[in-house]
């Protein structure tokens, strides 16, 4: 599960404007509950935890959406808690509707919310699932760096490992895990299920979640929900 960062003045292209598209921060605890399909109490809980809530547009009609932790978040999928100092944000819970992906929404989403937390914070960071092949292109063209993968080691234990030199240490302050150098479990899925830490060593993942497929690598392996496209 790759964990990227990126700083609000990173070198990176700007994609092309869409008249079509537009972002706004939302704060409407009703329209987050329909248009997510959780409870009104669930989304003032957010709003009271520090979430914002931001929602893209495409040609009017609601497309995508996507929660910035201010203060703390959870990463359910290793039972990680990521705190957060001032001036960093975490980005997480984006979701493409079907019926918009393919359009570029994600991306476009992601630096809009950077510029507009930019006036606050300095440092944002998203994770997203390895097999999300289109959540990592997004999260690669809005500017994010991988610096370090989540999973499990050997022992069961929640780790991580750096992607890029130093990539973990700052990785490692946020939510504090461990670092260590030795490979990580290809599946964090697979480790939750109980099928041990190293179940898939020869890279082919058949737990429901990722499906037989190509594989599972861990080169591949960041947050919740994270559907895009």
């Amino acid at each position: 599960m790759p964990f990227a960062t990126r700083h609000r003045d990173d070198p990176h292209t700007e994609l092309t404007s869409s008249s079509a598209f537009e972002t706004h921060r939302v704060w409407d605890a009703s329209f987050m509950a329909a248009l997510q399909g959780r409870s009104e109490r669930e989304i003032n809980e957010r709003f009271a935890d520090g979430h914002r809530a931001y929602v893209a547009w495409w040609n009017e009609q609601p497309a995508a959406w996507g929660w910035v932790a201010t203060r703390n978040a959870a990463i359910g999928e290793l039972s990680a808690t990521v705190s957060l100092s001032a001036g960093e944000r975490y980005l997480w819970n984006f979701v493409t509707l079907a019926t918009h992906r393919g359009l570029g929404i994600y991306p476009r989403l992601l630096q809009a919310i950077v510029r507009a937390e930019s006036r606050d914070a300095e440092r944002f960071w998203i994770a997203y699932a390895p097999e999300n092949h289109a959540s990592g292109s997004g999260i690669a063209k809005a500017g994010f760096t991988t610096q370090a993968e989540m999973s499990f080691d050997s022992a069961g234990r929640p780790a991580l490992r750096a992607v890029l030199p130093g990539g973990a240490i700052a990785a490692s302050r946020l939510l504090g895990l461990v670092e260590t150098k030795e490979p990580l479990s290809p599946c964090w899925r697979c480790v939750r299920a109980g099928r041990g830490p190293m179940s898939c060593p020869d890279g082919i993942c058949e737990c429901d979640y990722q499906k037989p497929r190509s594989g599972c690598a861990v080169g591949e392996i960041i947050g919740k929900d994270s559907k895009t496209a």
